[in-house]
């Protein structure tokens, strides 16, 4: 029995020749017919055992695989099939506080719709890496556990291989616990207004103690803040925010020499 013959070539979408393509005929039934991979040019040659309908699939590096429909009859079946190149990016996530890697960061790639398209993770030298990106406009954001979050946008063409590296600052808090110094007990002040004024004396958030007496500010820029509590005579206190660090300041409300 006579097989059919389907040659070609693979290019990208510049003409340019794709070298070491693979190449797969699927039958109607959905079965590999049979498979070859290309040559240094992109030229292909592939025998199929039966005249008929089918879909040629080529694939490549760092290219988004396409199909076409071919028919196989007497003559050789001439195709071409055009791939679309696919970017990589990759990148380094430092911290800002001492320039080391950051570990386990998470890495998201949003196109310009919005849309999520990759992720990844640092590993533990701090580098992240996400490939098969078709051409276009992306947005990077790299969050990490005790950071501010980090946001850049980068485009993409062709098997460009781009380099995002980002840099953490890191974020601090700053936390405590409000008693109450007239019971000799130290029971937990609830709903104590607690005022944090930054170090030019302007107000830079409020909260109020949950039912432990608890207070908690999240996500600080460094620097000398001043922590105001509330409930019997107000009491304040300056505290230096370092970055990185939990700083914990308790406040005894009432207590001899407070009230």
């Amino acid at each position: 029995m006579r097989n059919g013959v389907i040659r070609g070539e693979v290019r990208r979408s510049d003409g340019q020749p794709i070298a070491d393509a693979t190449v797969t005929v699927i039958d109607p039934s959905g079965h590999q017919a049979a498979r070859t991979t290309g040559d240094a040019g992109g030229a292909f040659v592939i025998e199929v055992a039966a005249d008929g309908h089918y879909v040629l699939v080529a694939s490549a590096a760092d290219h988004e695989p396409a199909a076409v429909t071919v028919t196989v009859g007497a003559a050789p079946v001439d195709a071409e099939v055009v791939l679309t190149s696919m970017a990589t990016l990759s990148g380094l996530v430092t911290t800002s506080a001492t320039g080391e890697p950051v570990s386990k960061a998470t890495v998201t790639v949003a196109d310009r719709t919005g849309h999520v398209v990759a992720n990844a993770a640092s590993g533990a030298d701090g580098r992240w890496n996400v490939a098969g990106l078709s051409d276009g406009s992306y947005t990077v954001i790299v969050t990490a556990a005790g950071c501010d979050p980090v946001a850049e946008t980068v485009t993409t063409s062709g098997t460009s291989r781009s380099t995002v590296d980002v840099v953490l600052t890191t974020a601090a808090e700053l936390g405590g616990v409000v008693t109450d110094g007239h019971h000799g007990g130290g029971d937990p002040v609830t709903h104590s207004q607690i005022a944090l004024l930054n170090d030019q004396g302007e107000m830079a958030a409020s909260t109020v103690t949950d039912e432990r007496g608890s207070y908690l500010f999240a996500n600080l820029t460094p620097g000398d803040y001043t922590v105001i509590a509330n409930g019997y005579a107000p009491v304040a206190a300056t505290i230096d925010v370092v970055a990185g660090r939990v700083t914990t300041h308790e406040f005894v409300l009432g207590a001899r020499g407070q009230a």
